[in-house]
């Protein structure tokens, strides 16, 4: 018997020393649905929203409330966060900027329509689309309005993408559109054969994003003219993520691999319901949640099943990573964190007497020409999209800034990762 107990004692404590990729850490209850509101994570802290009307910030590590805020209406829109002010938009038609530190109102902004577009962020202005057909460029410290442009009808979910002073955004009119960053004159639109909800993305000269009319477009930024297009085997409602030249794109109830070059098909997954939460790919496993209630984890190579999480409703929240962490919203009213592969390396890193604990520098945040980064190991720096920028090795570097684009970043040392944004 005492045999037996021992044994059960080991076990036990394995399993809590060396739990599986897809286990639960911790999970928050919101009184509403977290439905297409995705995590922001931002030193220490998640930040989202819930159609229970509040903006939350919690602890990453054990997910305990630090504030939240009330806003008038539902909240599907993403928030940015950046020198410590977090930007989110609401179905109360306001644009919010909040103090990070304790959730206080800095500012809003109101229009006429309901904010479901996630804002951006260059040069000190935010960007950002509205229900009411409006594109708008608003002043970060003051809200003071830039500029505005009309689209034909509503911006929904398309978000802004920034990209060497233009600006591409999708609208319900079917068209994607690309604006003068600095004051909104119209470059180009393309027009699609239906709405466009999923946000742009910007890399190596070209534009790639998908519509409801069931393709992946990949158009040449200078003129919008289309370089290849491929048809999913329904709509494609999110955003494309982009790494090592490989693009991970949800259409209908199919994930894809494409080769971002040419469009040309590398595998695919079939989930029982249709994706709307947007891929991400890190560390050989690609991950997107689904409306038959999944997270799922597929590996990177060759498509297969990894691993899955079952909540309690529609996952249309898009995944963020952090530190091994992998956070994620559900309409069952729950923020998860879940372990992932990484997680099990990062815990090792912090525990082994042999290494120090693991602390990223970057300063200033933001940055403009100029960017100082110290590296407890080897590491590198990527842009948002997966795009690797520059490698780097252990210790202190100065780096010249002036060349990259507006933007956030990622820097990744070990299994640690901070987010770091360039402006003008």
């Amino acid at each position: 018997m005492r045999v037996l107990v021992t044994a059960s004692i080991i076990l036990f404590s394995l399993s809590v020393l060396f739990s599986a990729p897809g286990e639960l850490k911790w999970r928050y209850k919101t009184e509403g649905t977290i439905d297409y509101s995705s995590p922001f994570i931002n030193e220490s802290e998640v930040y989202f929203g819930s159609n229970d009307t509040y903006v939350y910030a919690l602890n990453a590590y054990d997910g305990t409330l630090k504030w939240k805020y009330k806003t008038g209406g539902g909240i599907d829109s993403s928030p940015l966060v950046a020198d410590a002010s977090l930007y989110i938009g609401s179905n109360d038609t306001y644009l919010y900027s909040l103090n990070c530190t304790d959730g206080t109102l800095k500012w809003r902004y109101k229009t006429d329509g309901k904010i479901d577009s996630s804002p951006s962020l260059s040069n000190g202005y935010i960007f950002f689309g509205s229900h009411d057909t409006y594109i708008y460029s608003v002043d970060i410290e003051d809200s003071a309005l830039r500029w505005r442009y009309k689209a034909n009808a509503a911006i929904t979910y398309s978000s802004p993408c920034m990209a060497d002073g233009s600006l591409y955004i999708g609208s319900d009119d079917f068209n994607l559109y690309s604006l003068n960053e600095t004051d909104g004159a119209l470059k180009w639109t393309f027009k699609t054969d239906y709405y466009i909800y999923s946000s742009p993305v910007v890399e190596n000269s070209v534009v790639y994003f998908g519509s409801m009319d069931s393709y992946l477009y990949a158009l040449n930024v200078s003129d919008g003219s289309l370089k290849w297009k491929y048809q999913a085997s329904k709509y494609v409602w999110t955003t494309p993520f982009i790494l090592d030249n490989i693009l991970y794109m949800a259409g209908g109830i199919d994930l894809y691999s494409l080769n971002s070059s040419d469009g040309s098909f590398i595998w695919s997954f079939q989930a029982i319901d249709s994706f709307r939460s947007s891929p991400l790919a890190y560390n050989n496993i690609v991950y997107a949640g689904s409306q038959d209630f999944n997270l799922y984890a597929v590996n990177i190579t060759d498509g297969t099943l990894s691993w899955k999480y079952i909540t309690g409703n529609y996952v249309r929240s898009s995944p963020a990573l952090f530190n091994g962490l992998l956070y994620f919203g559900s309409c069952d009213t729950y923020l998860y964190a879940l372990e992932t592969d990484s997680y099990q390396d990062f815990r090792k890193d912090k525990s082994s007497a042999k290494l120090p604990d693991l602390s990223i520098s970057a300063y200033p945040n933001p940055f403009s020409t100029r960017l100082s980064v110290s590296l407890p190991s080897s590491g590198a720096i990527y842009s948002l999209t997966g795009q690797l920028i520059i490698k780097l090795g252990k210790g202190k570097h100065s780096l010249d800034t002036s060349k990259w684009r507006e933007g956030v970043y990622i820097v990744k040392s070990g299994m640690e990762c901070k987010r770091i944004v360039k402006i003008r």
